[in-house]
């Protein structure tokens, strides 16, 4: 049974995550990847949109799980974004050159309709 407190609901290929906060953690973070990849595996799963509102402090391991997460998405053309991020998150992707991966979103509704843009054009 999973243990981590994150909130995971799905729609169609369409998974967002509601990551508990103030700071995730790194098991937490491995856990949710793990539900994420059954997800796509068993549930036809592409696109995961990770909304970070409660969340002020990212740990790089938890960037790593993400990254491990997207070498998953990608040879299914899938996504993921980023939403409702703290300034010091978001921050920190900017520097590190990630938001050019993951998409950073200003709320929910917007990363999913990135996901549609993204599928109009194959």
């Amino acid at each position: 049974m999973a243990t981590y407190e994150s909130d995971i609901e799905q729609t169609g290929p369409n998974v967002t995550i509601k990551v508990a906060g103030p700071d995730a953690s790194h098991a937490e973070m491995n856990e949710v990847v793990t539900e994420c990849c059954d997800r796509m595996r068993y549930e036809s799963a592409t696109n995961f949109v990770f909304d970070l509102e409660n969340v002020e402090f990212l740990a790089s391991a938890c960037i790593g799980s993400m990254v491990e997460l997207l070498r998953e998405v990608e040879p299914m053309r899938g996504k993921i974004a980023l939403a409702n991020c703290d300034d010091n998150v978001a921050f920190l992707f900017k520097v590190t050159k990630l938001d050019d991966i993951f998409g950073i979103f200003d709320d929910i509704e917007e990363a999913l309709e990135s996901f549609k843009k993204q599928d109009a054009r194959f």
